[in-house]
């Protein structure tokens, strides 16, 4: 007979509902061998918990077979059965599951439906094992490149970050809709001071509406069951016990009935870190009455709320209120009906051809070609020489949040495969590390790019651990980004630079590939070189993805869903910045004659936002906009194919609102479309710009749209429009 998750909660003891509110944290916490750990769930857990985090050092199978001994032991101790958790930013954090490129590099992908597709592969996965809960999509905006948790960003676009956050969860979502994805970080966790992890946000109401919440909205929109408050404060108050997130815009003004999961670690922050709260009772309550459901990663301040019950200073009402939300939850992910995971379904769908094939995909999708001189795509004759060399050349660089795989190609081993069925000898060297200011391998690096015809240097950052804050080993010690890994300065690590104008100053053609999870600045390097690439961490089909570019297997799409800077001073610069933050005199000063509005550099970015070449030369013509009544602006392009090779064109339309009562951005991404063209084909691009993109937060904190002219910029192409 079917329960209301009323009935389920009026037969539910106190201690039960109580157990409810925790999830427990470490993966290996229920392992005991390869197997789950009965014993002590029954001791630790009497009366059953929230969920727990999937143990991420077993085989794909033996998680299947941990997640059914794991419902097992729970039915006996609880009438409400725990759910199995995941971390998924790119993949399934876990051994055996398909590694898609990190999320900065799905942003450059411009490419909505390709993130749901890959929702929906790791949704799958994770069902196949077990798994009915993501902590993920990041939504996140990436507009402070120091920060190290850039990488799991979309990018810094509202409208961007929003499109790839509802896809992911559309594509969680996509079979069954039994799955349970976490929106994180709550709210505005992308921009700390100093771009240091974890550091106080300062930003403005009209920012908080405009830019950081819209991407909140449409994931819970699409289905998302979760939000995950950020470990940072929002103008001054911590986001676990912010009264406006949590209460006033989550819960009364979206109406959101999901649940709300503590970061890890967040409630006893409020103490230690953030001396938001003397000790944990009074830090506990205080998240909890925020709107905090569950604690995690292990009952801390949430620990004595029996004794707070019983002497009335929490009431049993506030308790329900909590654990009605997540019965809900639970029962919408079926998890009531008891059924073991199947060891040939997870056979047949982890990390199986289709995902594969999807990874790579999507690798060759995210790589953005950022400057070409004519020497890409490689045509070397067989029998000439190709030098790869850098440090990242001999490392397959995934990203945090998933583990190292020994089975994943480097970029000088894919290479090397691809330049032997041109005939081509490839050549080795890694030059320096990404880290420390050992030279000692320049001299064979310039040999070898001596002896080459041409040259690969593949630079960058480092990032590869499966963990968040505190949690690692001493061989993660060497990390450039990532959770924890902010940088002061934007410049690839160690003396990379040094080693990249070492192959420049041969007079061989170089091509610099960028393997990192934030923009980098080249300053000279970029002028010097013949071509350059921004490679992201593109997953564990990344390499050969690499190679099939830089020989023109296929043609490069990507485009930067980041601005990358001329140098770490300028932070922050986003594409989305009021008139009056590029300067006033715009009079840029160089190292030799100084200027104003900087003394010695522009205000200018290196790479803008949605910059990005391909292999065929494309010509944009006969942009229209058209206003319609109430329901935004129609905008139409004609996209045609010049080269000889075919084509695959992101199409990003800009608006801008020439004149506001609060000043608007010179250029906000406002519409997104996709053509392939074959050579020498034409098509025409009908794409619609919301009405909500034409509205913005006045200096009342109420949506408006005022009378004025817009500008709609596409392709170099500008029209104007007006709108009332």
């Amino acid at each position: 007979m079917n329960r209301t998750p009323e009935q389920i909660l009026n037969a539910l003891t106190l201690e039960q509902k109580l157990a409810q509110l925790v999830a427990q944290g470490s993966p290996d916490f229920f392992v005991k061998g390869n197997s789950f750990d009965a014993e002590k769930a029954r001791r630790d857990f009497p009366n059953g918990l929230f969920g727990m985090m999937v143990p991420i050092d077993l085989e794909p199978e033996e998680i299947g077979e941990w997640a059914g001994a794991m419902a097992d032991c729970f039915a006996e101790l609880s009438p409400v059965p725990p759910v199995v958790i995941c971390e998924s930013l790119h993949g399934i954090l876990g051994r055996g599951a398909t590694v898609f490129p990190q999320s900065i590099g799905l942003g450059a992908t411009f490419d909505p439906d390709l993130v749901r597709r890959i929702g929906r592969a790791i949704g799958r996965e994770a069902k196949a094992m077990g798994i009915r809960m993501s902590l993920a999509p990041d939504l996140d905006l990436g507009r402070d490149p120091r920060w190290g948790r850039i990488e799991e960003t979309y990018g810094e676009s509202p409208l961007l970050v929003g499109a790839m956050g509802e896809a992911y969860v559309k594509g969680l979502l996509s079979d069954d809709g039994r799955y349970a994805a976490t929106v994180k970080h709550f709210a505005a966790h992308g921009s700390p001071e100093g771009g240091v992890n974890l550091a106080p946000v300062t930003a403005t109401l009209n920012d908080l509406e405009d830019k950081f919440l819209p991407p909140f909205r449409r994931a819970i929109d699409a289905g998302a069951r979760a939000v995950m408050p950020a470990y940072s404060a929002f103008n001054g108050v911590p986001c676990h016990v912010h009264p406006l997130l949590l209460r006033a815009i989550l819960r009364e003004r979206w109406g959101f009935d999901g649940v709300v999961i503590s970061d890890f670690g967040g409630v006893a922050m409020l103490t230690r870190f953030q001396h938001n709260a003397e000790e944990r009772d009074e830090a506990g309550l205080a998240a909890f009455r925020a709107g905090v459901d569950v604690e995690a990663p292990e009952c801390w301040g949430f620990g004595n709320f029996r004794s707070l019950v019983e002497k009335g200073v929490l009431s049993p009402g506030e308790v329900d209120r909590a654990v009605l939300r997540i019965l809900k939850m639970k029962l919408a992910l079926g998890l009531f009906e008891r059924s073991r995971p199947d060891p040939d379904r997870i056979r047949r769908t982890v990390r199986c051809e289709e995902h594969r094939a999807l990874a790579r995909e999507a690798a060759r999708k995210s790589m953005v070609l950022l400057k070409n001189g004519g020497m890409l795509p490689l045509k070397l004759r067989p029998g000439r020489k190709l030098a790869v060399i850098g440090p990242n050349a001999f490392s397959a660089q995934l990203g945090d949040y998933a583990l190292p795989r020994p089975d994943a190609r480097t970029p000088a081993e894919a290479i090397a495969e691809r330049a032997a069925k041109d005939g081509v000898e490839a050549l080795a060297a890694k030059g320096c590390e990404v880290c420390g200011s050992d030279r000692s391998g320049f001299e064979e690096a310039e040999r070898l790019a001596r002896e080459a015809d041409a040259v690969v240097c593949v630079i960058g950052g480092k990032s590869m651990k499966g963990y968040g804050v505190g949690w690692g080993g001493e061989e993660e010690s060497m990390l450039t980004c990532g959770e924890g890994c902010d940088m002061h300065d934007l410049a690839p690590g160690g003396p990379q630079l040094d080693l990249a104008r070492r192959l420049i100053g041969t007079g061989k053609p170089v091509a610099v590939v960028m393997v990192d999870g934030r923009p980098e600045t080249l300053f000279d390097v970029a002028d010097g070189c013949g071509a350059l690439v921004a490679a992201w961490y593109p997953g564990e089909e990344g390499s050969a993805a690499l190679a099939e570019l830089l020989f023109g297997d296929c043609n490069f799409s990507g485009r930067l869903p980041v601005t990358f800077p001329r140098h770490v001073g300028q932070v922050p610069l986003c594409h989305d910045r009021v008139p009056s933050a590029g300067g006033y005199y715009h009079v840029p000063g160089t190292p030799d004659k100084p200027g104003r509005d900087y003394v010695f550099l522009g205000t200018d970015p290196a790479f803008a936002f949605g910059s990005g070449l391909g292999y065929s030369a494309l010509r944009y013509a006969d942009l229209v906009a058209e206003r319609l009544a109430g329901d935004g602006i129609r905008v139409a392009v004609t996209v045609e194919n010049r080269g000889t090779r075919p084509a695959e064109e992101p199409v990003l339309v800009f608006l801008r609102d020439e004149c506001a009562s609060v000043p608007q951005p010179v250029r906000k991404l406002a519409a997104i479309g996709r053509v392939r063209l074959a050579p020498g084909e034409s098509k025409t691009v009908a794409l619609a710009v919301p009405e909500e993109q034409l509205a913005f937060t006045d200096a009342s904190l109420l949506k408006t749209l005022e009378p004025g002219w817009f500008r709609i910029l596409c392709g170099g192409l500008e029209a104007r429009v007006y709108a009332r």
